[in-house]
């Protein structure tokens, strides 16, 4: 990724760009810091603001007319927040600061006039370190200024000038020759227009010589500049004000020896891109002061309570990994982008890349389109492919992903009966791990309803290495796909998963894919449907947020089968993530819990979703959640006691998909299973209390982990004589398992503790294919664990 990537993301993300108040004023207050600071009545902060952007505070803040309040958010809710009483009451309650100038640069432009413009843009030279000489008048500076601008404030606002160094003089007598003096004298020239006083025939000058160039102010000589009209129907005390800060910053550019027009976009009113929603701004009156001139504090206070404050964070506002880091997109982007391309092999914002579920609801829900998913995704593929990528974030996943892959468990078979296949049924590798009957009844059904035979195809698409960045992997498992599907004779593709459409589509986009939800929706409802069901609310899974087919299809489903289900406030196109979704969960666990309570949260029904991790995520934190197979295909089991299923834990899904391999080959194919390992027997031995099983599965421990460490002889490092346990260790992968377990008379083995850690320990043994340990006795599963000198009593878990 280089520095153009980078830039035109950020340029999606507008949080940091001004709300229009600020942008469309003509000095750029910050409307929102000073507003805070007037409702909370921090008046000297405010001041503060106030004087960081506006010149001469004292007298422009009696003198605005609010030309940001025609671009205010809060006027499409009521009326816009009068900024102009807020500046009023400021100046009126507090003391202006000390002024400040940058380090003298022995320049010395010179002003001509005593307007608003002319002492605007004295204020905005002086404060860049140039001796500024000042002409006025003979009656003084502040020509042109309204009557009822208390005295004290003009002279304050000299007395400032006069600190930093500007020279007030007045204007001689009429003289032929005083402009050519001038010139003489002075580097650069301001003429400000907007004083009465000055006579344009007193300085020499004819009716051409101030024609003014629109973009810098300067006239026909180089070095003199004009500007400032003199308030009235098409002009304000505002525009004099602007006028001179813009002269001021062409006269600054042009002692520098830049050309004046050099970067002017941003020097005056600009639109601003901010977006910001107005869903939960509540009216709120606004406040008419006592005294319009001489607003009070409280009056303020109440007023600027009316402020917004506004910002856009919307994409924050509904995701959780957005929530959780302390910041918005621009700003993520920026420190990922330091950590893989500035800062290499430094992984300061790892965790934040790797966290993202890569959803795709930010960019749905982006005014611009910015699109964390993706960006992260790109830096996850260059961390990957410049080797700074560690094991840990992902490994996991990708052993779960080899395991769903491999002959022992991954199958492709024509319908029975049939020769090819017209359709391929492929369920993923998470519905036959959560929900291997309601997938056996879906296959029969399809078999029984679509015309030339329906093959079943069991593997994992390849989704978790594409959401690793591993484009090595994932284009080899695409690859493979693409081999097997031609194997088959190119059928059409049923998707059951709605990530695995989404790989099909961005990996496989030429194979002819589509939803299961879609196919079912076009053929006849079952006959054994459920008669019950409990209040619903529907759960999209992310991944279909781009499959509007699939989404309408479920809905036509539901509405055949008579079944309301609750739209939840964030579903459809911008449905919220379950946290497994982009690796979410293996990066980052507590995170991906988090998503999967917030989306809890939405609602007190029973969930329903169409994705088995979406079902199971959603359950595990102890809300009500089904799937719509189990509506369509129910089985024996309530529906409202098929709500409170238990998530299978990771052990469980990798055996369930071997199990259901071996089943449905049995029962369909009539293909005799293969015998059991040593090690597979060994595992269905293990009594493992649940919370040892909730620890491990935690720590990505698998049953088969535990059964590969005790099926070695020389793992096992001593035994405690006092309670007979033992403690073993074996380092089969770049992963040290640990086992402390103690042997029961009847031959189970009872586990009371494993961890795991990726030091390499020396003399662990490291090779997975030792001798296997000899068992005296392995009974069948499911029988009684012996009343052994623990104690343990417990039922084993098979």
């Amino acid at each position: 990724m280089d520095q153009s990537q980078l830039h035109a993301f950020e340029a999606r993300c507008v949080q940091d760009d001004p709300p229009p108040c600020q942008s469309m004023c003509p000095i750029h207050l910050d409307a929102r810091a000073f507003a805070a600071c007037m409702q909370e009545g921090r008046l000297a902060e405010a001041r503060r603001i106030l004087e960081k952007s506006m010149p001469l505070s004292g007298l422009l803040a009696r003198l605005c007319h609010g030309p940001c309040q025609s671009h205010c958010f809060r006027a499409g809710v009521d009326a816009a927040v009068n900024l102009p009483l807020l500046e009023r009451a400021c100046v009126e309650n507090s003391k202006a600061g000390r002024p400040f100038a940058l380090p003298a640069t022995n320049k010395h432009p010179g002003i001509l006039g005593g307007g608003l413009s002319s002492l605007t843009a004295a204020w905005e030279l002086a404060r860049k370190g140039h001796a500024v000489t000042l002409f006025h008048s003979p009656e003084g500076p502040g020509a042109g200024l309204p009557g009822f601008l208390p005295r004290t404030a003009l002279n304050e606002a000299l007395e400032i000038l006069i600190s930093l160094g500007v020279t007030l003089a007045p204007l001689p007598p009429a003289l032929p020759d005083f402009l050519q003096r001038l010139r003489d004298a002075f580097p650069a020239l301001y003429i400000g227009q907007d004083d009465p006083e000055l006579d344009p025939e007193t300085l020499g000058l004819g009716p051409g010589d101030l024609r003014l160039n629109p973009i810098t102010g300067e006239t026909r000589e180089a070095g003199i500049f004009a500007g400032g009209f003199a308030p009235g129907k098409n002009a304000s005390f505002m525009d004099a004000a602007m006028a001179g800060k813009w002269a001021a910053g062409s006269v600054e550019r042009f002692l520098q020896g830049v050309a004046p027009g050099t970067a002017r976009e941003k020097d005056g009113p600009y639109p601003s891109r901010l977006h910001t929603s107005l869903d939960e701004a509540a009216p709120l009156p606004p406040v008419l002061p006592a005294d319009a001139l001489r607003p009070t504090p409280e009056e303020a206070g109440r007023e600027a309570e009316r402020c917004l404050r506004c910002q856009c964070l919307e994409c924050v506002k509904k995701c959780v990994y957005l929530q959780s880091f302390g910041g918005h997109p621009k700003k993520y982007a920026r420190e990922m982008y330091n950590t893989v391309v500035t800062v290499k092999g430094h992984r300061q914002a790892n965790l934040l890349i790797n966290s993202c579920a890569r959803c795709g609801l930010c960019a749905a829900i982006c005014p611009h389109g910015a699109d964390m998913g993706e960006f992260s995704a790109q830096l996850r593929k260059e961390l990957v492919n410049a080797r700074y990528m560690p094991p840990s974030a992902h490994e996991f996943a990708l052993e779960d992903m080899a395991f769903s892959t491999a002959p022992d468990v991954a199958f492709l078979r024509p319908q029975p009966g049939f020769a090819g296949s017209a359709w391929l049924f492929f369920p993923g590798c998470q519905l036959p791990a959560s929900l291997p009957r309601e997938t056996e009844a879906v296959y029969a059904h399809l078999c029984r309803h679509l015309p030339g035979g329906v093959g079943f195809f069991l593997s994992c698409c390849g989704a978790p290495a594409r959401w690793a960045g591993q484009e090595k992997q994932t284009a080899r498992t695409a690859a493979s796909l693409r081999q097997q599907w031609r194997a088959a004779g190119e059928p059409s593709l049923i998707l059951a998963c709605a990530s695995c459409l989404a790989f099909f589509r961005a990996e496989l986009p030429l194979l002819p894919a589509v939803s299961l939800w879609e196919t079912l929706a076009g053929l006849p409802l079952p006959e054994n449907r459920a008669d019950f069901t409990p209040a619903l609310a529907l759960h999209d899974p992310c991944a279909a947020r781009g499959e509007a087919g699939t989404r309408a299809a479920v809905r036509a489903l539901l509405a055949r089968l008579d079944r309301e289900a609750e739209e939840l406030p964030l579903g459809g196109a911008t449905t919220r993530c379950c946290g497994y979704g982009g690796l979410m969960d293996a990066a980052n666990p507590p995170l991906g819990a988090a998503a999967a309570r917030a989306r809890t949260e939405d609602t007190d029904k029973t969930l329903l979703s169409y994705c088995s991790m979406c079902r199971d995520r959603l359950r595990a934190t102890e809300a009500l959640s089904l799937h719509l197979l189990t509506i369509l295909f129910p089985g024996r089991t309530p529906l409202a006691e098929e709500a409170l299923r238990p998530a299978p834990d990771i052990s469980r899904r990798q055996e369930e998909r071997l199990a259901f391999r071996t089943r449905l080959l049995q029962k369909i194919w009539k293909e005799e299973p293969r015998s059991p390992s040593r090690q597979e027997r060994l595992m269905d031995n293990l009594l493992i209390a649940d919370d040892v099983a909730r620890r491990m599965d935690e720590r990505r421990i698998l049953r088969s982990d535990i059964a590969l460490v005790l099926s070695r002889e020389d793992t096992t490092l001593f035994t405690r004589p006092d309670n007979g346990r033992s403690l073993a260790c074996c380092r089969p992968r770049q992963v040290t398992f640990w086992v402390e377990y103690s042997r029961c008379e009847d031959g189970t083995i009872r586990i009371h503790d494993a961890y795991c850690h990726r030091m390499v320990v020396p003399g662990v043994p490291d090779d997975p294919d030792g001798p296997i340990s000899g068992l005296a006795h392995l009974p069948p599963a499911g029988e009684r664990c012996c009343k052994d000198a623990t104690g343990c009593g417990l039922q084993k878990k098979t």
